[in-house]
C-alpha cells in the first residue's frame, strides 16, 4: 500500500537524526527510514569528536605521496586495498587532484564555519531541551614522540593561525601540565582549545529521541530498494515495507548514499572509509582529555566510564572483515605514548564505514536532478562535528530560507 508523506529522510546516523528533528521542529510532517537500527553505522563507534579548529582536510599536498608508501601495508593508517573498481579509481584521481595548497586553503573556512555553526547549535540545544550524551569541551591535545614528526607540523599549525584558530606549542613541559599522564617518551605536544567530545552512541540516540518527541516517525529495519521518478521529481520511494509517495526527499545516508543513489541514476563520488575502533573501561591511568597520537594516527577519547581507541582509514568497499593485525597495531600505538595500557578490560570491538569524499567536504544542497531530493552526505570523519549544522540547514533550504553557511562549495556538481 502506497502511503503518502511530508518529508522522507533516508538514513538513521547522525546526519538523518539531526536533520530530521530540526525540520520536525518547524512544523512538518517528517518520516525517517533507517535499513538497520539507529545509529548503527559509522555514528556509533567513532572517536566522538566535535572538531572545531584544527580543520585541514586529509586531502592535502604531500597526502597521495604517503598513501602509496603505505598502500601495500595492510597496518598502515591509509589503506587502499589493491582491486580493479572504476569508481574507486575515479575517487582516487579526483582525490589527488584535491590535494593542492589553494583547495586547502579554500577547505578550511568552510570546515570552520560548519564546525562553527554546530558548536553554537549544541548551545542552543543545551538551552532548550534535556540532553545528556557526555559532552565535554576541553579541547583536544596532539602529542609527538618525534622531534621530526612535531617539525612537520608546523606549516600546518601556521597556515590553521591564519584563519584565526588558537593552537598552542608545546614543549614536553607543557604537555604535562595540560596532561601529565604520558610516557617519558612524548616529548611535544599541539593544544587546541576549541574541541569538543561526546559519547557518539548517546548522541545519536538523544537526538532521535528528541526528534520522536517532535513527531517524527522512525521506521528502522527497512531497506530503501529504489524510486519511481515523473521528470525530475521522486514520486516514489519503494522500500521493503512498501512505497511512500514524498513531498521531498532528504538523503542522509553515509556510506550507503552512493549506493541508494544510483537507483536515481545519480552518481555520487563517496567511497566507504572503513575505521576501527577498541573501546575498554576507562582505567584509573585514563588521560584527562581526547588525544592523538601523532606518529600513529590514532585517536584516545574519554568517554564517562570508557576509554576508546580510534583509527585507521582503509580503502576497500564495504568489505566485512575485521584485519586483526590492524587492531594490533592500535594497542601497540596506544603502549608507546601512555603508561597503564597493558592490561585493560572489557574490549569492544568495532569497525564502521565513513562517507568519504575526494576533497573531505560533504555535500549538502539540492541535488540538481531532482527538485524534491536534497543531499546531507559524505561528511567523512566529520560526521558527528557537522551533524547539527547540516540538520539546520537542511531544513533552511526545505523553507526556502537563506542557508547559515555558503553551500556553494557543497553541492554535488562541484566534482
Amino acid at each position: 500500500m502506497n502511503q503518502q508523506k511530508d518529508i522522507i529522510v533516508i538514513g538513521g546516523g547522525i546526519i538523518g537524526v539531526s536533520t530530521a528533528y530540526y525540520l520536525a521542529s518547524q512544523g512538518r510532517s517528517v518520516t525517517l527510514i533507517e535499513k538497520d537500527d539507529i545509529g548503527a553505522g559509522s555514528s556509533h563507534g567513532n572517536a566522538g569528536l566535535i572538531a572545531n579548529g584544527f580543520s585541514i582536510p586529509m586531502a592535502a599536498p604531500g597526502v597521495p605521496g604517503q598513501g602509496l608508501k603505505w598502500l601495500f601495508d595492510s597496518t598502515s593508517p591509509f589503506f587502499i586495498k589493491p582491486r580493479l573498481n572504476l569508481d574507486l579509481i575515479s575517487w582516487l584521481w579526483k582525490f589527488c587532484r584535491a590535494c593542492t595548497e589553494k583547495q586547502v586553503k579554500q577547505s578550511i573556512p568552510i570546515l570552520l564555519a560548519l564546525g562553527q555553526g554546530s558548536f553554537d547549535l549544541f548551545d542552543e540545544l543545551f538551552t532548550k531541551e534535556d540532553v545528556n550524551f557526555g559532552y565535554e569541551c576541553k579541547g583536544r591535545l596532539i602529542l609527538f614522540t618525534s622531534e621530526e614528526s612535531f617539525e612537520k607540523w608546523g606549516a600546518d599549525v601556521a597556515m590553521i593561525r591564519e584563519f584565526g584558530v588558537d593552537v598552542s606549542l608545546l614543549d614536553a613541559d607543557g604537555v604535562r601540565r595540560i596532561e601529565p599522564n604520558v610516557l617519558p617518551a612524548v616529548t611535544h605536544g599541539i593544544y587546541c582549545a576549541s574541541y569538543a567530545h561526546v559519547n557518539p552512541g548517546r548522541f545519536v540516540h538523544e537526538m532521535a529521541r528528541l526528534a520522536k518527541n517532535q513527531g517524527v516517525q522512525i521506521i528502522t529495519g527497512t531497506t530503501v530498494s529504489g524510486f519511481e521518478t515523473s521528470g525530475h521529481q521522486i514520486s516514489s520511494v519503494i522500500t521493503t515495507e512498501g512505497a511512500f509517495i514524498p513531498d521531498q526527499v532528504v538523503l542522509a545516508a553515509g556510506a550507503w548514499s552512493s549506493v541508494i543513489a544510483n537507483g536515481l541514476k545519480l552518481k555520487l563520488p563517496i567511497q566507504p572509509a572503513k575505521g576501527y575502533s577498541l573501546a575498554y573501561k576507562r582505567p584509573s591511568a585514563s588521560p584527562r582529555l581526547p588525544l592523538s597520537l601523532s606518529e600513529r594516527k590514532v585517536a584516545v577519547t574519554p568517554m564517562g566510564d570508557t576509554l576508546r581507541f580510534t583509527s585507521t582509514l582503509e580503502l576497500a568497499g564495504f568489505d566485512p572483515f575485521v584485519n586483526q593485525r590492524r587492531l594490533a597495531a592500535i594497542r601497540q600505538s596506544v603502549n608507546e605514548y601512555l603508561p597503564g595500557m597493558e592490561e585493560l578490560e572489557e574490549e569492544v570491538v568495532w569497525s564502521g564505514y565513513r562517507p568519504a569524499t575526494p576533497d573531505d567536504l560533504p555535500i549538502i544542497g539540492p541535488s540538481g536532478m531532482y527538485r524534491n531530493l536534497i543531499l546531507a552526505t559524505g561528511h567523512g570523519t566529520l560526521g558527528v562535528t557537522h551533524g547539527l549544522i547540516t540538520g539546520k540547514l537542511v531544513s533552511q533550504i526545505i523553507a526556502g530560507e537563506r542557508p547559515s553557511v555558503d553551500l556553494t562549495p557543497l553541492r554535488a556538481d562541484r566534482f
